[in-house]
């Protein structure tokens, strides 16, 4: 069957580096159903917007096109789908990602052009739909997690016609695990991905970099797990076979302050590691605890010394604006960097997203109500 696995930024956002590159839960799927013999086309749209994106589309004339739509390329999304269906009503439109899953309901109700979405991991479930036919008596599946994600080839395997993709850009940003153990109150992947957290194994990893160093020519790689270091055990074996295989590759990751220790930083730094990123949040206790992190300031200082003593470079990733946030916070915050001094420093405001905390929270006391985000077009609230 000829599929379309397709993604398209909001059209603003068409030149932002890191807004306008695929998902790789999309690039998943598209080597996902190759491996499994389908025609597959994988269709990054964001250079050419909703219109064009259709065209362009219709003229592969796909049996079936997947799309990947979060809160902030909702708009986009749904007018490339109304676009499609408006000109062939018998194409058969498959949505997942994290607004589908929170909103699917809403989503199905107002966009009936959608013939099927997806909650949760889409691999195995857009697999069996395609292998029905689309013959199916749900239009929105809640998929089961998948316990062995070394089945499922990694996304740099796929191999069919592209379209808006650089292969170098795209497949040097990598996942080794889905899911997160924690709570944090504006995070919506403990509710994604149930708070259970799968792993490829260090061996299925180390396959994925030998392949994009030789194929691609990819020297740097970043590792975009929720969480890299949460498994000790699983981290140093990954350094000793990196370390081991001489592919003399640099490379990032994301990591909670909790999770790491000397030890670890200097085995990952051994095997390229040049840069760490530490979910920070805020240098308030008080904000802390509202934002659900388990962690504190004392656990972010040491943290940040052992990250410069072994020589790392180090990123925080800070937000601003909670509710009952105060000046008095914000200066404990920048209190926080000046004792620390992180080489740099990524700042956002705090955004309600589906599935998160926060965001329930403010839906069950009437402050917001999920009609927002289909009345307006703002890509976060």
């Amino acid at each position: 069957m000829k599929v379309f696995c397709v993604y398209l930024s909001d059209y603003n956002d068409r030149n932002d580096y890191y807004m306008s590159l695929m998902p790789y839960g999309i690039t998943s799927i598209a080597a996902f159903l190759e491996q499994k013999g389908h025609e597959v086309t994988l269709a990054n749209l964001s250079s050419y917007g909703y219109l064009k994106g259709a065209s362009l589309t219709l003229k592969y004339r796909p049996d079936a096109v997947a799309i990947s739509i979060f809160s902030f390329n909702r708009t986009e999304s749904f007018k490339y789908i109304n676009e499609l269906k408006k000109r062939n009503n018998d194409l058969t439109i498959i949505a997942g990602g994290q607004h589908p899953t929170f909103l699917s309901e809403q989503i199905k109700t107002l966009y009936p052009g959608i013939d099927f979405i997806i909650r949760g991991e889409g691999e195995f479930t857009i697999k069996e739909l395609i292998d029905k036919s689309f013959q199916s008596d749900e239009t929105i599946i809640t998929s089961e997690r998948i316990a062995d994600i070394d089945s499922i080839p990694y996304a740099s395997l796929f191999s069919g016609k592209t379209i808006g993709v650089n292969p170098n850009e795209q497949y040097k940003f990598i996942i080794t695990s889905r899911g997160c153990p924690s709570s944090c109150t504006y995070c919506s992947s403990p509710n994604f991905w149930r708070q259970k957290v799968t792993y490829r194994s260090p061996e299925n990893i180390i396959e994925e970099l030998k392949f994009i160093r030789k194929k691609f020519g990819i020297i740097y790689f970043s590792i975009r797990d929720d969480n890299f270091t949460l498994n000790k055990k699983r981290v140093m074996e990954f350094c000793r076979l990196l370390e081991n295989s001489r592919l003399y590759m640099m490379w990032n990751c994301q990591a909670r302050v909790d999770t790491i220790d000397e030890e670890m930083l200097i085995a990952m730094k051994k095997c390229g590691l040049e840069h760490i990123q530490f979910g920070v949040e805020s240098g308030s206790e008080k904000i802390l605890k509202l934002y659900d992190k388990h962690i504190n300031v004392e656990k972010i200082k040491s943290a940040a010394a052992i990250t410069r003593k072994v020589g790392l470079y180090l990123s925080y990733y800070l937000m601003a604006g909670m509710t009952g946030e105060t000046p008095a916070d914000i200066e404990e915050t920048m209190k926080l960097i000046s004792d620390t001094m992180p080489h740099d420093v990524i700042i956002s405001p705090v955004a309600y997203y589906p599935g998160t905390e926060i965001y329930s929270d403010s839906v069950k006391k009437g402050k917001i109500n999920d009609s927002i985000w289909f009345d307006t077009e703002k890509n976060a609230l």
